[in-house]
């Protein structure tokens, strides 16, 4: 029995991809419309097989770090290709034109994100903290 569900759950994250959002979806933490600008629409399935959207990575990830017991997985468009791409895998590099200001740009490839980033720093999941949004919220770059 033990065996079958590891081999159940392993194929689960083998075939787990995200979902388009059905149109006229609004952001899961301030309420915006989430095809706003599609290159940075993202979002995460929940353990329950939910999904939650936002019209950024900014807020997905916000949402993520607030609620990481109960997402299953973390999904952002590359902004390159506008392909969906491991959130928890991605770099990020900090725009100032997302849909409310300063956001992150999300990149499959390091080598891509800092072509992008030129001389800018490059952040990567475990660099992102619930202080380092709230300051890209309030337009500071660290």
């Amino acid at each position: 029995m033990r065996t079958l569900l590891l081999i159940l759950l392993s194929l689960s994250l083998v075939f787990a991809q995200p979902k388009e959002p059905p149109k006229g979806t609004r952001c899961v933490v301030c309420g915006m419309d989430v095809n706003i600008d599609p290159r940075l629409t993202s979002q995460v399935k929940l353990k329950d097989g939910m999904y939650k959207y936002a019209e950024s990575p900014k807020h997905i990830l916000e949402y993520y770090l607030e609620n990481k017991d109960k997402v299953a997985e973390l999904w952002v468009k590359d902004y390159e290709s506008g392909k969906w791409i491991d959130g928890t895998k991605a770099y990020y590099v900090v725009i100032k034109e997302g849909p409310m200001g300063y956001d992150l740009a999300p990149f499959q490839s390091k080598i891509t994100a800092q072509k992008f980033a030129k001389r800018g720093k490059i952040y990567q999941l475990r660099d992102i903290t619930k202080d380092f949004l709230q300051h890209l919220e309030m337009g500071h770059i660290r």
